[in-house]
């Protein structure tokens, strides 16, 4: 996973200077699937801690390739060294606890401490996390794998509990009555805008393509970004 940084991001994109940091190697732990930073309650992601604000909450995939076994834990690093979050190295990254509490996550580590946090299951590779306040709830939105459905669950606090994974969008292209479907296609990437949310809405996007690439040649259709706007689920 790589953490890309932009100092002069109010510049055109032509003229950004990117810079880059592994987060960390390996697949055994991947941080930053999504990234909360200023959100919930008061711009606090953890309203119990009253420095909470002062942090980036990074969700992170733990698990081997076998999806049914994944599962979201929750990291967290002060913002002040985001500049050099680069792992293994740097030992401020902390790991939230199944007890609540939070643990350092050494620096020299590529896997979390056995007593890490399940926050959301399943897990997923690409997903979003988001809070509203109208409902004062977060969602999380994703895909299973290579699954017929995008999903979501819904959560108080950021830290959990967290609600059971529940269907959110079914794939129309997955549908074989779809004009866009062959049985080689297969949607994925799930993911919530709450900047062009609004209230009570959810606007959310995912992507199809196929394992064959001449279904994809063959129908300019089917692969590109398609845009979904529904009702807000929660309270």
């Amino acid at each position: 996973m790589q953490l890309a940084s932009i100092n002069n991001y109010t510049a055109p994109p032509s003229q950004w200077s990117i810079t880059y940091q592994s987060l960390n190697t390996g697949r055994v732990a991947v941080p930053g699937v999504s990234v909360a930073v200023a959100e919930g309650p008061n711009g606090n992601p953890d309203p119990s801690n009253p420095l909470g604000a002062t942090y980036a909450y990074f969700f992170t995939l733990v698990g081997s390739t076998n999806v049914a076994t994944q599962y979201m834990a929750l990291l967290r690093l002060p913002l002040t060294q985001m500049n050099s979050a680069a792992r293994p190295g740097n030992s401020n990254w902390e790991y939230l606890k199944s007890d609540s509490s939070w643990g350092t996550w050494p620096g020299a580590e590529t896997s979390l401490p056995s007593d890490n946090a399940a926050v959301i299951t399943p897990g997923a590779t690409e997903m979003t996390v988001r809070y509203h306040p109208s409902t004062n709830q977060w969602v999380a939105v994703y895909p299973v794998g290579l699954d017929n459905s995008a999903y979501y669950s819904l959560g108080a606090s950021m830290t959990g509990p967290w609600g059971q994974s529940e269907t959110l969008y079914a794939y129309p292209e997955m549908q074989s009555s779809n004009a866009n479907y062959t049985p080689n296609v297969f949607c994925y990437a799930a993911k919530e805008h709450t900047e062009f949310e609004a209230v009570g809405q959810m606007f959310l996007t995912y992507a199809c393509n196929s394992t064959q690439p001449i279904d994809v040649t063959n129908n300019m259709n089917l692969y590109h970004p398609v845009v979904v706007t529904q009702t807000l689920p929660g309270k």
